[in-house]
């Protein structure tokens, strides 16, 4: 049997992959940064050489927003099957926080410390490792997709997408962008929560006035605008929806674990994050500080929508509860930019019956499976230009931190992902003989002029609501 030896080929390797995974580390790839676009694109050169020296023919399609997505095709025998495998090399800012350079990678008890180690690229480099421990020709042709833009939500990714997947036709797609349950657990979600992007403006019309001679005559937006924000956040979600009997929830002192000290709200609070539809305010914008009152307010605004929720419902939901908020002379803009759907992937019998072989022979148990607050857009690109539903199996540590400070992949976690990704390939390959075809994305879906999925319920129009006499 070939596997034993795949396994000890990547043991035999891991200290120097180890130091090739610092070197890409150290590449400032901030997607949401226009002073690094030359890192993000060294960052996909990085990746496209390292899998060319490795026998992979590679392309980088470039996106209509300059980042490259970068396809590599890993051969295998004539009439193999084939597995697509996706992950993104582009990072988050860094942010404050840090007790060591975030592009400056170091190692602490054996646990590494860079951005981008959790999310993204240590959790796909673990797959690449794999495949490189492979000898000769692979059991499944495998094609790594791999994006510079998920964390500025995708731009570019789904047109580039519909262009490759005429060419693929996978038994499976894998995702390893989400984190394990605890430090002994294999871990596989099985749903993800919706995204809307939004702002709210609330303009009075005019300009700032004296706070003293005018304040209690005139409508001030930053009112409004709080009033606007307690009605969506009481009353935009009612309804959650039900537990899926497979899944294992995190307990509350673990939600509060991962909360690093924030305050959190009420119990049940795995529920609160997985199944129950949430409203964030990202930034706020209001006066100048100065004794005057502005004339105009804004919020921008992270919407999670619930498993099975319709974005338009929501949309439409919410102009109604904003109808409330307009006084006389003012008006209230909601402006969708973009959005995403809530998407179940609890995985197909054979798939699930491949992964908890892998599982049971690396970890010596199956998988929980769990559900996600979290929206990964390439997630519902991938299921619909592909016809199939992704297994999104989560490599990175618990507390891993990823976006904050201190982001960490813990080294010993991340040689079980290598030994993982070599199993469950072998696995797939045996159990599954013919594509499986999952729900695609909803059919509420549909192309724009630029031809990616984009979810519209309203275009990209605003959601205008004047102000009447009431």
């Amino acid at each position: 049997m070939i596997l034993p030896e795949v396994l000890a080929a990547a043991e035999q390797r891991q200290a120097r992959r180890l130091t090739e995974l610092l070197d890409w580390l150290a590449i400032p790839s901030v997607s949401a940064d226009p002073r690094r676009t030359a890192d993000v694109g060294r960052a996909a050169r990085w990746l496209a050489s390292w899998q060319r020296a490795r026998g992979a023919m590679v392309d980088l399609r470039p996106t209509r927003h300059g980042r490259d997505v970068v396809v590599a095709r890993w051969p295998a025998r004539p009439g193999a099957r084939q597995v697509v495998i996706y992950g993104h090399y582009d990072v988050q800012p860094a942010g404050a926080g840090w007790s060591s350079h975030p592009f400056r990678p170091v190692i602490r008890d054996g646990v590494i410390h860079a951005r981008g180690a959790n999310d993204d690229k240590g959790q796909l480099f673990a797959h690449l490792c794999a495949l490189d421990a492979w000898p000769g020709l692979l059991p499944a042709e495998v094609v790594v997709i791999a994006e510079g833009a998920e964390e500025v939500g995708s731009t570019g990714f789904a047109e580039v997408v519909h262009e490759v997947a005429r060419q693929l036709r996978p038994v499976a797609v894998i995702v390893s962008d989400t984190e394990r349950y605890d430090d002994g657990t294999p871990t596989v979600t099985i749903s993800q929560r919706g995204r809307l992007a939004a702002t709210l403006t609330v303009d009075t019309g005019g300009t700032a006035v004296h706070a003293g001679r005018l304040g209690g005559a005139v409508v001030d937006p930053s009112l409004v605008l709080a009033d606007a924000l307690r009605i969506l956040h009481k009353e935009l979600f009612t309804t959650s929806v039900p537990t899926p009997p497979s899944a294992v929830a995190r307990t509350d002192a673990a939600v509060r674990q991962a909360a690093r000290g924030r305050a959190t709200v009420g119990a049940g609070l795995d529920e609160r994050v997985t199944l129950h539809g949430s409203i964030g305010v990202t930034r706020l914008v209001a006066g100048t500080g100065g004794a005057a009152l502005p004339s105009r307010a804004s919020a921008v605004l992270d919407l999670r929508l619930p498993p099975r929720s319709d974005p338009a419902d929501v949309v439409r939901r919410a102009r109604r509860l904003l109808m409330r908020c307009a006084p006389r002379g003012a008006r209230v803009q909601l402006h969708f930019t973009r959005g995403t759907p809530a998407l179940d992937l609890t995985p197909d019998r054979l798939v699930r019956q491949a992964v908890d072989q892998a599982c049971v022979a690396v970890h010596g148990r199956p998988p929980v499976y769990v559900r996600s607050g979290g929206t990964i857009p390439a997630v519902g690109v991938l299921s619909h230009a592909l016809r199939i539903r992704p297994l999104l199996l989560g490599f990175g540590p618990p507390g891993g931190n990823a976006h904050g400070p201190d982001e960490s992949l813990d080294i010993a976690g991340w040689a079980a992902a290598v030994r993982m990704s070599a199993t469950l390939l072998w696995t797939l390959t045996r159990t599954l003989t013919r594509p499986i075809r999952g729900d695609p994305v909803p059919g509420s879906l549909r192309r724009d002029h630029h031809g990616e999925i984009r979810q519209l319920p309203c275009g990209e129009r605003p959601v205008q609501l004047e102000g009447e006499e009431r």
